[in-house]
Order: C-alpha cells, then sequence, then structure tokens
C-alpha cells in the first residue's frame, strides 16, 4: 500500500477520518477515505500502489468501458449517454465552435467522435485496450494509450476530462501538465463526483460515486477550485451532471441491499438533484469549466 503523508493541495499533515467503505465491485477489501483538517480535501489513504491498480478495474461494473445492451439497466444507460453526450459537446461549444480538442480517458470515443463529425481536431487518451481499441475501429480516432500527459505534445484549446481526474495517480503533475497543453486562454472541462451531494450525505459508505479504491481522490467545489487556483486556473462555470444522482443511487442500492432498487433510488436521485439545484450542496456529480489564467 502506498500511503499519502502529506495533503497533496495545501501541503498539511493534518488529517482526520471521514469513513471506512469498501470495494464493492472487485476485492471486497476495506479503504479509508481521509480529509485534510486544513483544507477540506478528501483522498484515499492508504491506497494500492500504482503498479496494483489494475487489477481493481477487473470488473463488469464498469459498463462506461462497453458499448453492451444486454440488459434494460444497459439499454437505459446507453440512452442516457447519448443524451449526456449532446450536453457536453453544447458545453464546450459555448466557448469555441471548433478548434483542437484531447479527450483524457476517452473510453469507447462516442465523446470524442461526436467532436470529429463538428470538425473539431480531435485526440483522446484512453488506458484501457478494449475501449481503446473500439475507440479507434469504430471511429477511426487518433487514441493514445498512455495516461502520463508529458508524453503528449502539441497545444489543445480544449482538454476533457470526464470523470477522470479522481482517478489519476499523479493529481498536482496531471493538473500542472494540463496548463502545459492548452492554449491561451484554453479551458480545462473537468467532471468528478461531489462528496458534498445530498445522495452522498444519504448513502454514507455505500455511495457508489466513492467507488473505492480506484476513486483515488472524492472532491468538493471547495477543494477542487483551490487545487485549480494552486496551478495557474480560474472557474468560469460550474455544471451539474442531473443524470448521474440516478445512475450512482441506483449502484449505491445494490451495494447497500444487493438490489438495485428502482424506486427507491429513483427518488433519492430526484431527492438530490432538487438539493442540488435549491442548496449549497450541489450535484451528485459537476461539471468544471476552469480556464488557463495568462
Amino acid at each position: 500500500m502506498r500511503v499519502i503523508k502529506n495533503c497533496l493541495i495545501c501541503d498539511s499533515t493534518s488529517f482526520e477520518e471521514h469513513l471506512t467503505s469498501k470495494d464493492f465491485s472487485v476485492s471486497n477489501e476495506n479503504f479509508t477515505i481521509l480529509k485534510c483538517k486544513n483544507c477540506n480535501f478528501h483522498f484515499t489513504n492508504p491506497r494500492p500502489k500504482n503498479e496494483e491498480l489494475a487489477r481493481y478495474y477487473i470488473s463488469d461494473h464498469y459498463i462506461s468501458h462497453n458499448n453492451t445492451r444486454k440488459n434494460l439497466f444497459e439499454k437505459v444507460y446507453q440512452l442516457v449517454r447519448r443524451i449526456a453526450i449532446k450536453g457536453k459537446y453544447n458545453l464546450i461549444s459555448r466557448f469555441k465552435k471548433k478548434g483542437r480538442i484531447l479527450d483524457i480517458g476517452c473510453g469507447t470515443g462516442d465523446f470524442l467522435n461526436k467532436c470529429k463529425t463538428e470538425k473539431w481536431v480531435t485526440k483522446g487518451i484512453e488506458p484501457s485496450e478494449i475501449a481503446r481499441k473500439q475507440a479507434i475501429v469504430n471511429y477511426n480516432l487518433d487514441v493514445e494509450e498512455s495516461i502520463d500527459l508529458r508524453d503528449i505534445k502539441g497545444e489543445f484549446d480544449v482538454i476533457t476530462l470526464w470523470h477522470v481526474l479522481e482517478h489519476v495517480t499523479e493529481l498536482n503533475t496531471t493538473v500542472s501538465e494540463l496548463k502545459r497543453l492548452l492554449s491561451n486562454h484554453g479551458k480545462a472541462i473537468i467532471a468528478v463526483p461531489n462528496l458534498e451531494s445530498f445522495d452522498a450525505s444519504y448513502y454514507k459508505k455505500y455511495w457508489a460515486a466513492y467507488d473505492l479504491p480506484i476513486h483515488l481522490y472524492h472532491f468538493s467545489k471547495e477543494s477542487i477550485i483551490k487545487l485549480f487556483k494552486k496551478h495557474g486556473f480560474s472557474l468560469r462555470k460550474t455544471k451539474g451532471m442531473k443524470y448521474d444522482s440516478f445512475y450512482v443511487s441506483m449502484l449505491s442500492e445494490e451495494h447497500k441491499s444487493k438490489k438495485k432498487n428502482f424506486i427507491t433510488a429513483i427518488f433519492i436521485g430526484f431527492l438530490s438533484n432538487l438539493y442540488g439545484f435549491f442548496t449549497k450542496r450541489g450535484f451528485s456529480s459537476t461539471i468544471y469549466v476552469f480556464e488557463k489564467s495568462n
């Protein structure tokens, strides 16, 4: 196990336990999330060593890396994903109509292909061989394996990480490299789970978006803004991901009771969105648009 001794945002060594939960998908091992007392950053600690992490991804639960439609849940997921892709593209097009885009953790390439059809120059990064092959074969996309951004050359107008930042092993290096790769006033668009959401507080250790141990970091709005400010970014916009509350609640119900409990999950997802809209809790997942400060 790898132990983090200093907070990755403020360098403090003063932590307290947030909660202990388990890996529900692969190993059933227990992991602990700590909170920095100084800046409120949450992170999994201790965590598997970098070379050990791959085995925790070997799970049928990771349906974002395939396009299967074997059951009703997967069919609904794929339908919502198509709607979400359109929403993601509409978001980036508010800032720029076309240019060069890098999608880190591009999965099977559906979002990147949408950008390609809209005349963007595209590049993807995807460590999963299964997903990467689908992106290349199905859409003829330029996709690389290495998640180490120091290997990437060129300049991009937009860089997207859709539920990826919480997985990267070297957090500060990654954000620093985002700045290097962005053009002047380029946008980094980051989607991450929100540990202050209603569904997170309701499900507690069963909240699926903790996704231990492959989620190494657990962000609030406060902590992610501090992280990006540290590396020379300013926040331009936030946007709630309203579909995520339902998906996460279904998985959380399964963690809690071994059943998806669709009706309960839909109700909790609805409540979470309601709280996200009317309070400062925020939605189950949030998209942050950061601009490179010059």
